[in-house]
């Protein structure tokens, strides 16, 4: 078996030799949503390296140690190479691609940890759900890479922190480029020179257990769902979506005050799974004028 050490060698040198230069990647082979959809996945991939930078930044193999989490200090190095890797193969256009400004709700290594396996989530869906849009072969394929290495860091990390380690017990949750895009802006503030993200952004809803996030829970328990009533109207048609596993399943929704209401969690929901606030009865992805508001609730 090989030891950690090679393992993340093996990870460097890959990092030191990218296939950034394959043909794969000529624009001229790329539809246009091929390339908006790599577009959003080079964003996410950012995204994810600068969350695991932080976590190496801000905290020490000693930090680690004393939070509960000893020798976790050099996976995350292990993760954050893996982006590397990830973002580079993805920064396939001629225009620079300058750093957004990262926004986590970070103050310790409990929080970055919880933040990390709901990034990685929102990260995996993305790519599942890409796939199924995706023209290019050679993209596709690069996806799939791509989907078992962030599962991998999720399972990890959800383990790592007391979680079930499969998110999804039969199918990971897929999600249209909007819906990753979404769950992911309220992290990034990017540069206007960037190439933009031409995907519809839905409002934020939050989610909680009302008796409390350090219990157990099944089905049955309620759950506080919040938007801003500002800017958001939920009419008496709409409902919750819970998006997990391979299940997307509609819960009445019970408005109890402006902006705020309760929804009992489905059967067969587990991990961390995304909640939609829509009126949408089809089968198939929600459409993107149907999802009024999206947030995500951590089950198990």
């Amino acid at each position: 078996m090989r030891s950690f050490a090679t393992i993340l060698l093996l990870a460097t040198a890959a990092i030191a030799s990218p296939i950034v230069t394959s043909s794969k990647w000529k624009t001229d082979m790329l539809t246009e949503m091929d390339y908006e959809i790599i577009n959003l996945a080079r964003n996410l991939e950012s995204l994810e390296l600068n969350l695991w930078n932080q976590g190496l930044d801000n905290y020490t193999d000693a930090d680690y140690a004393s939070a509960g989490f000893p020798g976790l200090r050099p996976i995350i190095e292990l993760f954050r190479n893996q982006e590397i890797a990830h973002f580079t193969v993805l920064n396939f256009n001629p225009a620079p691609f300058k750093n957004c400004t990262y926004k986590f709700p970070v103050d310790d290594i409990s929080s970055f940890l919880t933040l990390s396996q709901v990034i990685t989530t929102v990260g995996e869906g993305a790519f599942i759900g890409a796939s199924g849009n995706l023209t290019s072969g050679a993209a596709r394929q690069v996806g799939a890479e791509i989907i078992g290495n962030e599962a991998r860091q999720n399972s990890y990390i959800r383990e790592t922190i007391g979680l079930d380690f499969f998110n999804a017990i039969n199918f990971d949750t897929p999600l249209t480029a909007s819906q990753a895009y979404s769950l992911a802006k309220p992290f990034l503030d990017c540069p206007s020179s960037n190439p933009s993200i031409n995907f519809t952004l839905i409002p934020p809803l939050m989610a909680m257990f009302s008796e409390g996030a350090n219990v157990t829970h099944s089905a049955g328990d309620e759950v506080e769902i919040m938007w801003d009533a500002a800017t958001v109207y939920l009419g008496s048609d709409v409902h919750i979506q819970f998006l997990a596993d391979m299940y997307s399943i509609a819960a009445p929704l019970s408005q109890s005050g402006s902006g705020m209401g309760t929804v009992s969690l489905p059967q067969g929901i587990n991990g961390t799974a995304i909640l939609v606030a829509t009126n949408y009865g089809g089968g198939g992805p929600i459409p993107d004028g149907q999802n009024f508001a999206i947030g995500y609730l951590v089950v198990a």
